[in-house]
């Protein structure tokens, strides 16, 4: 593996350094620290959210101006920062904190939290708590403090879309080039994911199930089914494309056939009970299959491949998805990229996995192209008028991805379009909504989940097994080569090799979906 390179990062705290004169603040013990915070107030269906998995970490004896908070948030902070309010997700870590009026209340050994009202009008920054006062200082400040000149002493940040971020914003050389990604480590993107979508008012296991879909991904080397979805969902959620509160319900239409109806929730939920409950009846009956309804994105098929591997059942995934591929020789999108995977358990922690999609590329590859701002290699896409393009941003153009294999290419997407849009779903693709362009509509996909117990079915040696066979077919195609070739050269092998450097390094999320997200960089 290719050591990674040197770069920006995102750490737990998003914070930039402290203004105080000798110490940074992450060099400083903290007095106060907020991880990953979600905070809303008000009853329930009318919440708002204040916080949306914020960060703050304020060192022993540091001052700190927080603006950008109206009554109702200073009032609500206040109570989370000195216990009075437990955060709907996250954690909150504080010694001795006390709470009141700025020019009230005097600081002390500890934290002081002080109220300093909607504007300065009254209160003058210079009566702001000295930097040899006792104790760290925390100041909530309404918008009117926004941007104004505070004593060096200070450290200024605002509140902005749940976060907070420094004001004013420390200059950059003009040499210095904006970083295009940061790298992330996995367990500190799962738990960024799953708090923006409990602050999007998912259920937790409902964000579990998502965030572990999109960050197995990540983790797997396809960024086209990973973070970068996230802010989609997001919208989606805020325009009513995902329902919130909807869960997916199983009916057992006979013991090895069933039918999910996701409810036009987020579709990992749904897609995760029908693969469960296919492995666990394939494994008893030797065949099952689960069809799945009025959907929304389920992510990478791959991601569904655990409970197959645990109950050694060969699994067969078909998806349909929004129109975004052309038939050979047409200029317009009118099937969707439909996605196949087969899911082969082995005698390892992880099974063998083919998956792809039909068209030569995966939708959110050219996304991704977008999100760096790159172009696409050549063939990859056309515009809408059907010419050859290699400007990633026409997809979302009316452009549309060339079908792989020319007309075997279309046989196989037509292959979907039967097994998980009609039999699954009664839907072909173009009656399947798109998720960036119709945000308010549930997408309307469907999957099929079948699953083959190998102990059922005669095998040639049944000491072998699947592992065995899969080890057989390795030596086929190596045997095809005069020399051993460079890796890879077999279908698992850049997922395999991209997760041992994304388990020890983390993964490069682009600056872009960082910054969509409020997320930042340093």
């Amino acid at each position: 593996m290719t050591p990674p390179s040197a770069g920006p990062s995102l750490p737990a705290s998003d914070l930039p350094a402290s203004h105080l004169p000798d110490r940074r603040a992450s060099e400083l013990p903290p007095a106060l620290e907020l991880r990953d915070v979600v905070l809303s107030v008000g009853p329930p269906g009318a919440e708002r959210v204040l916080l949306r998995g914020a960060d703050l970490r304020v060192g022993e004896g540091e001052k700190v101006l927080l603006s950008g908070l109206d009554r109702e948030a200073r009032n609500s902070v206040t109570a989370l920062l000195d216990g009075r309010m437990p955060p709907r997700y996250g954690v909150v870590s504080a010694g001795r904190v006390r709470s009141g009026r700025l020019g009230r209340l005097r600081p002390s050994p500890g934290t002081t939290v002080l109220d300093a009202g909607d504007g300065p009008d009254g209160v003058s920054p210079a009566a702001l708590p000295a930097a040899d006062e006792p104790g760290s200082v925390v100041v909530l400040a309404g918008h009117d403090w926004d941007g104004l000149s505070v004593p060096v002493r200070y450290r200024s940040l605002r509140l902005d879309g749940g976060q907070f971020v420094e004001t004013p914003a420390a200059p950059k050389p003009e040499s210095a080039p904006r970083p295009e990604s940061a790298r992330v480590r996995l367990a500190e993107l799962h738990r960024r994911t799953v708090a923006a979508l409990l602050a999007a008012g998912v259920d937790e296991a409902s964000a579990e199930a998502a965030s572990g879909v999109l960050v197995d991904a990540e983790r797997r080397g396809h960024r086209s089914h990973g973070i970068a979805l996230l802010p989609t969902y997001l919208r989606r959620i805020e325009e009513g494309g995902i329902r919130l509160g909807t869960r997916p319900r199983l009916t057992e239409i006979g013991p090895v056939i069933a039918s999910v109806d996701a409810g036009g929730g987020l579709g990992q939920p749904a897609a995760r009970l029908a693969a469960e409950w296919c492995a666990a009846r394939a494994a008893e009956h030797g065949l099952a299959a689960v069809a799945v309804h009025d959907n929304n994105h389920v992510g990478m098929l791959a991601a569904y491949r655990h409970t197959f591997q645990e109950h050694q059942v060969v699994g067969l995934l078909l998806n349909t998805s929004g129109p975004s591929i052309a038939a050979p020789g047409a200029s317009r999108p009118t099937l969707g990229s439909n996605a196949i995977c087969l899911v082969t358990p082995t005698d390892g922690d992880e099974p063998f996995c083919v998956d792809l999609a039909t068209g030569v590329v995966a939708a959110g590859k050219i996304r991704d192209a977008a999100n760096r701002g790159v172009p696409v290699p050549p063939g990859w896409l056309q515009d809408a008028s059907g010419a050859p393009t290699t400007d990633p941003r026409q997809l979302d153009r009316n452009g549309s991805i060339p079908l792989f294999g020319d007309y075997k290419g279309l046989c196989v997407t037509l292959l979907a379009e039967v097994l998980a849009g009609a039999l699954a779903g009664g839907r072909v693709s173009p009656d399947v909504g798109k998720q960036r362009k119709q945000l308010d509509r549930v997408m309307g996909c469907s999957q099929l989940f079948v699953g083959f117990s190998a102990r059922h079915f005669p095998s040639g040696d049944a000491q072998e097994g699947l592992s065995g066979f899969v080890r057989r077919l390795r030596e086929a195609v190596l045997d095809g080569y005069a020399s051993e070739p460079a890796r890879p050269w077999f279908p698992d092998q850049p997922e395999e090799d991209h997760a041992v450097g994304a388990d020890a390094h983390g993964v490069e999320v682009p600056a872009s979906v960082l910054a969509e997200l409020g997320w930042g960089l340093r």
